[in-house]
């Protein structure tokens, strides 16, 4: 009851208290100005220092996005370093920056539900995908440290909606990424899944072992998409050997298939009609790489967008790219079976790291 008014009295005084500038800036409520410096510091009266309290900072998943804020003021009290707030990376772009959030200093960092961006790691269930990353938070060590480091696990789930349950496989192949409306004010997460069957009920994992010509199914979604708004057209599918796509080999232009490959190679399920666009695709490599990337272009159109191809890779218009998705992909070894296989090179065994591309595409490059 004590802590309860205590917090009141405190928020009550932080509402009325004017921002004061400062130099350049504006100071927060729970700041004062240093004067001399002309920065920005914590007022001390504002917060208490608790042995053992954790940080709770605030986690919203709007937009697409990890949005992440907790106190700075708070936080210097009770003996974190708020200049190092990150998720599970290093890079600049995953460390938490301080804002000014209505009147109060905040340390905030907003990351999109994108895979292996700050590692951000996709996990499926039968009804969700569950982006989950890591946050941390370390005590201060100068001059002396009274905070032990703090690593708190964060989440942000969106619905699968699917017609029919998942037969979940413990690691899926999943590629996801941050796409925007046509209008530029709203983010949906795009997700590509690579299926077993016809059904798209199964999908596949990177322990599952394919050959050459074996068909795989690729479905491209966007789950939260109202599908009376918006319908999701993937306006193209490309494989590249490297992650800088330079290097191009088309499947699907303009939402028909590429006249670069026979006419089995790809087919459409449907694609422009509603939130999920699915591909029945032969498995096949691309020559002297191990490795692979499969992209998808994305557009969002707001009546029924399917394309009319009158002949291979013609279609009766185009969309504007919304953004793109992709599959990493990685061979295994395949020299020992090699050694001791009257196939030799036509259908070779690759997991399905390795789903990508097919002995036709050779005659390409």
């Amino acid at each position: 009851m004590k802590t309860t008014l205590l917090l009141s009295v405190l928020c009550a005084v932080m509402a009325v208290a004017a921002s004061q500038s400062c130099g350049s800036v504006t100071c927060a409520t729970d700041e004062i100005c240093n004067t001399i410096t002309n920065t920005c510091q914590c007022n001390t009266t504002f917060y208490t220092f608790t042995p053992g309290t954790l940080p709770s900072p605030t986690l919203t998943c709007t937009g697409a996005k990890f949005n992440i804020q907790v106190s700075k003021c708070w936080l210097e009290t009770n003996g974190y370093n708020t200049s190092d707030i990150r998720l599970n990376s290093t890079n600049t772009e995953c460390v938490a920056a301080n804002q000014n959030v209505n009147g109060i200093s905040e340390m905030t960092l907003q990351r999109p539900l994108t895979t292996s961006d700050c590692n951000t790691v996709p996990v499926m269930n039968a009804t969700h995908v569950l982006y989950t990353n890591q946050l941390y938070i370390f005590g201060k060590t100068d001059p002396i440290r009274i905070t032990n480091d703090v690593v708190m696990n964060i989440s942000c789930s969106y619905p699968l909606n699917m017609n029919v349950a998942l037969n979940v496989t413990l690691r899926p192949i999943i590629g996801s990424t941050v796409i925007n409306g046509p209008t530029g004010n709203a983010s949906y997460a795009a997700l590509m899944i690579a299926y077993k069957e016809s059904t798209y009920t199964t999908p596949l994992s990177d322990s599952d072992t394919l050959t050459v010509e074996d068909t795989i199914y690729l479905s491209v979604r966007v789950p939260d998409l109202n599908v009376n708004t918006f319908k999701l057209k993937v306006v193209n599918i490309y494989a590249s050997p490297t992650n800088s796509s330079d290097q191009k080999y088309y499947l699907l232009q303009n939402g028909c298939p590429s006249s670069q490959i026979s006419s089995d190679q790809l087919t459409v399920d449907s694609n422009g009609v509603g939130i999920e666009s699915r591909f029945p695709m032969k498995v096949f490599q691309i020559t002297s790489s191990n490795t692979v990337y499969l992209y998808a272009d994305l557009a969002l159109c707001t009546t029924d967008c399917n394309s009319t191809c009158t002949s291979r890779s013609k279609s009766d218009g185009s969309q504007d790219i919304s953004g793109r998705v992709n599959i990493y992909l990685d061979a295994f070894d395949t020299s020992d079976y090699l050694e001791n296989s009257s196939a030799r090179g036509f259908s070779m065994p690759w997991t399905l790291s390795a789903l990508i591309f097919s002995w036709i595409l050779m005659k390409l490059m």
